[in-house]
């Protein structure tokens, strides 16, 4: 029984890891704001994109970490400053047709 739930723990996680990924250094270099699709989502473009996430990334309003998140991806907007992004390839933003990835976290670099 401990070898089935462990592999079954072992399984959900390698397939919650394969639904993250992340640029290599980057820049921002585009940043959108809606006030109401999403009740306020906001996006934005990397200069090296990454495959899943051709597009950029999402944020939702609702998002705990939102207010930090959007502060740092302004942050590094402005400065010019190299960031690392992760994304959630299974979370793609409905208010486009192209491939923006749900945004996991976000390292200024």
């Amino acid at each position: 029984m401990k070898k089935i739930l462990f592999s079954a723990l072992l399984l959900a996680s390698a397939m919650s890891h394969a639904a993250i990924v992340s640029t290599a250094v980057t820049k921002v270099i585009r940043i959108y704001s809606f006030n109401q699709y999403g009740g306020g989502d906001a996006v934005f473009l990397t200069e090296n994109p990454v495959a899943g996430c051709e597009n950029g990334f999402w944020m939702s309003k609702s998002d705990a970490g939102f207010n930090a998140n959007l502060a740092a991806i302004l942050s590094a907007y402005h400065a010019k400053s190299p960031v690392v992004v992760y994304g959630l390839t299974e979370q793609i933003w409905g208010g486009s047709t192209g491939k923006y990835c749900k945004l996991y976290n976000i390292e200024l670099q």
